[in-house]
């Protein structure tokens, strides 16, 4: 009886360990998975979302211009690299006593095409390199960023239709942040694309332009090695159901003027999976253009705005006018070449 006893025990103690262990693990899981999956759906999102960051008012840098709905044949693009509205960059808007200080000298250029970032264009997407959070970081150096709660609107008012915030300083601030960061770039009525770890659905931006339909999606490769399986899978599904699959991408080596062999390998999965068109950017230069079975491949735009002014080659970037028609029978893509000069930290274009 005794032994009985003793072996019931047992095999209650051991059962205990199995399903405690699992519990643990399966806790674990949950956790890890609200942490890495889309913010923007989360009930989480929801109840930070309540909390209605204030914007804050801030005066266009000339009247908009109302721009009919497009009748063109063609779609125009643009697409813009890094936009780092933090560090020096604040402070020479603050020293300036003009929100719009960076964008200053980006709405016109020499020539036909006035207003470059006003109306020219169907959309302008950039890529947000930091999170907008109601307690920004105001330190000079470092790489840990936060930007002011009048950065939305400030975006917003320059012409900037759309931001990627799939980047490596996108969680500079933690998920609050990265939540704050959609809900200001909500309220000011900038739409966004991306998550800064994984590709996911919910996350790609479906906008129909002039009758075409397109899907951005953003992914990020350079400080975190994205799931290229998952993200090819993503392309795949969403390829079919859209005119255009638009790749933005964060990913390369800083600096270095070619692309890296990685950038090449998944700049080929992904048009092999369905892309359009491949945005990249993170190195902080502009690196080469190619193409590969007829798909426009962009390396690198570099900088747009940015305060890096120990290098030469940080202060000149890229800007691509991607043209796309609206004839059914031409799916071809048209990419013109727009550089641009940083001029303490003011886009130029050249």
């Amino acid at each position: 009886m005794k032994n009985r006893i003793l072996a019931i025990v047992s095999i209650l103690i051991v059962s205990g360990l199995f399903f405690g262990s699992r519990f643990v693990l399966d806790a674990k899981k949950d956790i890890s998975e609200k942490i890495m999956i889309s913010i923007s759906g989360t009930s989480i999102a929801q109840d930070v979302k309540k909390e209605n960051p204030t914007l804050v008012p801030i005066p266009t840098p000339h009247p908009q211009i109302a721009v009919p709905e497009p009748t063109s044949k063609y779609i125009k693009l643009l697409f813009l690299g890094d936009v780092m509205l933090g560090r020096y960059v604040r402070t020479l808007m603050d020293k300036n006593h003009n929100p719009n200080y960076a964008f200053a000298k980006a709405h016109t250029i020499t020539g036909p095409g006035a207003n470059f970032l006003d109306g020219y264009f169907d959309r302008v997407i950039a890529n947000l390199e930091g999170p907008i959070v109601p307690n920004p970081n105001y330190a000079q150096t470092g790489t840990n960023f936060g930007f002011a709660p009048d950065t939305a609107q400030i975006v917003k008012n320059n012409g900037i239709d759309i931001v990627s915030v799939a980047n490596n300083h996108t969680l500079d601030q933690g998920q609050k942040g990265f939540i704050s960061n959609l809900n200001y770039l909500r309220q000011a009525g900038v739409k966004y694309f991306g998550h800064p770890m994984l590709p996911i659905e919910s996350d790609t931006l479906y906008e129909t332009i002039n009758g075409k339909k397109f899907a951005f999606i953003g992914l990020h490769d350079a400080t975190h090695r994205l799931d290229e399986q998952a993200a090819a899978k993503l392309i795949q599904k969403i390829s079919p159901t859209v005119d255009y699959t638009v790749i933005v991408i964060h990913w390369g080596i800083e600096y270095k003027k070619t692309p890296s062999q990685r950038q090449q390998q998944l700049a080929r999965l992904f048009i092999d999976s369905g892309a359009s068109l491949i945005i990249g950017h993170h190195p902080h230069i502009p690196q080469t253009i190619e193409t590969y079975n007829g798909v426009p491949i962009i390396y690198s735009l570099g900088n747009f705005i940015f305060d890096q002014y120990w290098s030469d080659a940080t202060q000149h970037g890229l800007t691509i006018e991607a043209v796309f028609s609206t004839d059914p029978a031409n799916k071809s893509i048209q990419i013109f070449e727009h550089p641009v000069d940083l001029y303490r930290s003011q886009a130029v274009w050249k």
